[in-house]
């Protein structure tokens, strides 16, 4: 099996497992509520946990990445910490006096274990491929992403309604620590500098932190963007299944939306990932946006009427987690692969993530004032600043001159 082939399809198993379980606590939330003591306010709090943990440790575990050129190890291991992140959010089902540390405990793994795979997956795809094909083969990776997303709240219901919450939980743990493992198979033998003396590494690392500070600037006003673009786009999300299980009055149906809506992000990645490859990641970095504001406005304003608020949302899930192939492959369109996974973390952890965190925290903010119907409009107004400073993001003559597309930054 060749390397690229090779890579493609370990990576895409672990993108399938991490965004899968990305989905796990805003799925329990609708469990978690109807535990005497804990209310959605809290549980809102918890969810800045991980997302803000995620961002914050998703550049220095990049940086880790790009001095070790241990890739497959670390992608391994951030999908085994998913995994017990499952086992410890079991715990509230079996004692309900230790519900809020084991929610607080299973979040902090959960926040961990979520920082690893982006910043590296996306290194492992564009090292094991072409700078233009390697935006594709984003897209491809990223469709099984979304094909996790888009199975897995579905089947968590399932597994918990058959099998009983606590062993739903623990199957689906299992799944992960097997995924985990045959990750490290499957790429343990990846490198990215195997040829290159240990002298050679420690100088290419004083010089990765110089071309790091050469591509700053851009990569802070694109992460400024996202950042902004995330707090409305991660806010709005974590809430959706509870929002949609209050309209409709059926957990089953909330989550079958949601489901049906994901599904278009399968296809969605892989073609957003040709469109950055072919027109460049600042268009289709701003299309998508837009999009996004303007499908979910659509999708709260007629969210009585099942089936303007379902394709509302669909088209919303279908621009919005078309991220990875859109965020990143515009990132290593533009930076040297020497400072890829790093660009990745920054880029990735603090604006996708990071962003997010401080959304969930100012919609938990909102419903304190005011219902969930009404937080999730008034999450609209960072859908119109992030178009609003899409302009900010440099264009192709004011990037850095060295190592720059002639076509496909613009």
């Amino acid at each position: 099996m060749n390397r690229g082939v090779r890579s493609l399809i370990f990576t895409s198993m672990g993108h399938f497992s991490n965004d899968g379980n990305f989905l796990l606590f805003p799925v329990l939330i609708t469990y978690y509520s109807l535990i005497p003591g804990i209310s959605l306010i809290l549980l809102g709090a918890v969810a800045i946990i991980y997302n803000a943990l995620s961002g914050l440790l998703s550049t220095p575990i990049g940086h880790l990445a790009d001095r070790t050129d241990r890739d497959g190890l670390l992608l391994a291991a951030g999908i085994a910490i998913n995994g017990s992140s499952v086992g410890v959010f079991a715990i509230p089902f079996l004692n309900h006096s230790l519900a809020i540390p084991a929610i607080i405990g299973g979040s902090v793994l959960l926040g961990l274990g979520q920082s690893f795979y982006h910043p590296i997956g996306a290194t492992i795809i564009t090292e094991s491929f072409d700078k233009k094909t390697a935006t594709k083969m984003l897209g491809i990776n990223g469709s099984f992403g979304s094909l996790g997303r888009a199975l897995l709240p579905t089947v968590i219901v399932a597994v918990m309604i058959l099998a009983g919450d606590t062993d739903g939980l623990l199957l689906i743990m299992l799944y992960l620590f097997i995924f985990s493992i045959v990750i490290y198979a499957g790429l343990k033998n990846f490198k990215r500098n195997s040829n290159k003396p240990k002298k050679e590494k420690r100088e290419a690392n004083t010089v990765n932190r110089s071309i790091v500070k050469k591509y700053s600037k851009f990569l802070y006003i694109l992460t400024l963007v996202i950042f902004v673009r995330s707090m409305f786009l991660t806010g709005t999300i974590t809430f959706v299944p509870t929002f949609l299980t209050n309209v409709y009055h059926s957990r089953t149906e909330a989550v079958a939306i949601v489901t049906i809506s994901f599904v278009t992000a399968i296809f969605g990645q892989p073609y957003f990932g040709s469109l950055t490859s072919k027109f460049g990641g600042r268009k289709i970095i701003s299309f998508t946006t837009i999009i996004s504001g303007v499908a979910f406005a659509s999708f709260i304003y007629f969210a009585s009427n099942l089936i303007v608020s379902a394709t509302s949302f669909a088209v919303f899930a279908f621009v919005t987690y078309s991220g990875f192939p859109v965020l990143l492959g515009y990132v290593n369109q533009v930076v040297p692969r020497e400072i890829s996974t790093t660009s990745n973390g920054l880029v990735w952890g603090v604006g996708q993530t990071l962003g997010g965190a401080l959304g969930i925290a100012v919609l938990d903010g909102f419903k304190v004032f005011v219902s969930l119907g009404d937080s999730l409009t008034l999450m609209l107004i960072f859908a119109l600043a992030a178009i609003v400073l899409l302009p900010l993001i440099p264009r192709n003559d004011r990037l850095p001159k060295s190592d720059t597309p002639s076509t496909e930054s613009q």
